[in-house]
């Protein structure tokens, strides 16, 4: 994606974050939200191109401000994309 900016959640780069795993039964195992949404983002932005990267920043709003922006774009309420991230 070569998106270099900080503040992108935890880094797209696979290699630099610490909550990524490559087994897809892993993702059962997150407690948070924003932890499952490390590992899901890059499958869950190429399921709604609507999403542009640059929303996806974590900035003062962190992971809530995400889900914020989500729910704008998308149409629908922050509980329902939070609850859709967690049933991913």
């Amino acid at each position: 994606m070569g998106n270099e900016k900080e503040g992108w959640a935890d880094d797209v780069n696979r290699d630099n974050n610490v909550n990524w795993k490559n087994d897809d039964n892993d993702l059962n195992q997150y407690k948070e939200p924003a932890d499952k949404w490390n590992a899901i983002q890059e499958e869950y932005i190429s399921r709604y191109p609507e999403l542009d990267t640059e929303d996806l920043y974590y900035e003062s709003g962190g992971f809530e401000g995400v889900l914020e922006k989500i729910s704008e774009i998308r149409g629908k309420s922050v509980d329902e994309i939070r609850t859709e991230i967690e049933n991913w």
